[in-house]
């Protein structure tokens, strides 16, 4: 495959009158459990993290991601486990925290649909101005 046969994943703002559709779609009966693990890896990898608004994305191949705040904000964003400490945006944070959250879901449930938005989402933050950041904080 050449650069000219990728086609990038791209993202689309949930509606605000579509938001409390999209976790019961991705994540069936475990939505509430999906969005516990969200916020609860944004605390873990963001210590300044005191919560926020977040922003809903479908990607274009299928998946999607929630971010905190805006665009423009940053965090601090450490993980213990594999030495990674430095700052992203809001929008790559939560990225991450998606990303994190997909992956102990799909080991909890061992159901395909969170192994799929793991892969979704990785693809579209291959691509992301900070995807250096993103795969070092997840790696």
């Amino acid at each position: 495959m050449t650069d000219q046969d990728h086609t990038p994943v791209t993202c689309s703002r949930v509606e605000t009158s579509r938001r409390l559709d999209i976790l019961p779609r991705y994540a069936g009966r475990h939505m509430l459990t999906l969005e516990r693990l969200i916020y609860q890896v944004m605390g873990e990898y963001a210590p300044d993290y005191k919560g926020a608004h977040w922003s809903m994305w479908e990607l274009s191949n299928g998946g999607f991601y929630m971010a905190p705040g805006g665009r423009e904000e940053s965090y601090s964003m450490q993980c213990v486990g594999n030495w990674f400490d430095d700052t992203m945006s809001a929008d790559a944070a939560g990225i991450v925290a998606c990303l994190v959250a997909f992956n102990r879901l799909a080991w909890h449930t061992r159901q395909q649909r969170f192994i799929d938005l793991y892969h979704q989402l990785r693809d579209f933050a291959l691509d992301h101005d900070e995807a250096t950041k993103i795969m070092a904080a997840i790696d």
